[in-house]
């Protein structure tokens, strides 16, 4: 005989159990498997909705084993789509009437090259750091028919049949590209980027006595195409209002730009104030005009106030190979200057004023990339060789 005590102890327990259970049933989700169709195999049933034909093809898989198992699934709305999952899982994404998915790239072309430059040099894939690479998957050049395109994991999948090449990019970013919302924020942008790899050689090619439109457009064009960076040491007293969008085009584009002084003086020949104010005043009329902060600056004629380099706050920068390009005004004569002799952590000096430097770069860039070389601006250079740019007072020779 079970006494008081005991029977009203197993009622109490009995009902919180109920009130238990009855809490979980509340909150848990439950299966949604209306208008679904079953695949049976004896004892086993599995649920699948008729219009995909993926999800039939799993559920039939589900019940392969011959275990006496129902698998039902769950339904969640994730933006613009359905998420299907099952107990074991599984997760497949549907279209709101729950047939296939189908995604197609419609927008976002720059930023999938970007990304896919970015990601195979991250894996150092060695293909992507050549310029054929780099030409292929231009925005303009990249084939999108070759890509396959689906949700794993909560990424957007993105397949590249050609270099047999998973890319996985966060949700945030589906919608810029497929214009379907998946379920994440919305991301109408991205920053551009490009990986350098600090164990790889790299070379920083420099530009001086601009900005001058005609040219540096060019060169602009010419770096965006192949993703490398240069700088370019800009003249105070060149910067008109045409120039001055010019060099925010650069600056958009990742270049690096630095002083060349007010006047393109002698600083050798001026006093220390006289040099520090046209070291500094481009700096300042940039900085205000434009909100870009130059970190370094190039002495014209590679001639420095020794007495300024103590205080001036920036570092010096000469060179270590002069393409001579202001005196040859010639393609092939300035191209082969700079190839002649190149090693890693090398500073180039070329100018910005001259159709024929242009002419040159495009014959550099590419070849200097198929040697192995990366195309950095001259902080990277000086970062990635462990150079700390607040205490440098100079770099280079001339």
């Amino acid at each position: 005989m079970l006494r008081e005590g005991s029977l009203s102890s197993n009622l109490l327990r009995l009902l919180l159990v109920f009130l238990f259970l009855g809490l979980f049933g509340a909150c848990a989700p439950k299966p949604d498997n209306e208008g679904a169709e079953t695949y049976r195999n004896g004892k086993c049933v599995a649920f699948y909705p008729p219009q995909n034909e993926t999800v039939h093809a799993y559920a039939k898989k589900l019940c392969q084993s011959g275990e006496e198992r129902i698998y039902d699934y769950l339904l969640k709305e994730k933006g613009d789509v359905f998420e299907l999952s099952y107990r074991d899982g599984n997760i497949f994404y549907m279209e709101r009437d729950m047939s296939e998915l189908q995604l197609h790239i419609i927008d976002g072309e720059e930023m999938l090259s970007d990304m896919l430059r970015y990601q195979m040099r991250k894996d150092q894939y060695d293909i992507a750091y050549t310029a054929s690479f780099w030409l292929d998957t231009y925005p303009e050049a990249i084939d999108l028919s070759m890509i396959g395109v689906s949700i794993a994991e909560d990424r957007l999948k993105l397949h590249f049949d050609e270099y047999d090449y998973d890319l996985y990019l966060p949700l945030g970013y589906a919608k810029f590209l497929t214009g379907k919302n998946l379920g994440s924020i919305d991301r109408t942008s991205y920053d551009k980027k490009i990986y350098i790899d600090p164990n790889r050689p790299m070379v920083a090619l420099t530009y001086d006595d601009g900005p001058y439109d005609a040219v540096d457009r060019k060169l602009y064009e010419l770096f965006q195409r192949y993703g490398v960076k240069a700088t370019f040491y800009s003249v105070g007293s060149r910067m008109s209002e045409e120039e001055l969008a010019n060099m925010k085009a650069g600056i958009k584009a990742g270049m690096e730009f630095g002083s060349h002084t007010e006047y393109h003086k002698n600083l050798f020949k001026q006093d220390v104030e006289e040099a520090r104010w046209a070291i500094m005043e481009p700096v300042e009329y940039v900085d205000e005009m434009l909100g870009y902060r130059m970190k370094t600056y190039r002495p014209p004629y590679g001639s420095r106030n020794y007495d300024l380099e103590d205080s001036i706050g920036m570092p010096a920068i000469l060179w270590t190979v002069d393409s001579k390009d202001w005196s040859n005004r010639d393609a092939d004569v300035t191209y082969s200057n700079v190839m002649r002799d190149i090693r890693d952590g090398d500073i180039v000096l070329m100018h910005s004023l001259y159709m024929s430097s242009e002419k040159a770069s495009e014959r550099l860039v590419p070849d200097l990339m198929n040697m192995g070389f990366q195309l950095v601006t001259v902080s990277e250079l000086l970062e990635y060789k462990g150079i700390d740019i607040n205490t440098l007072r100079v770099y280079g020779h001339n």
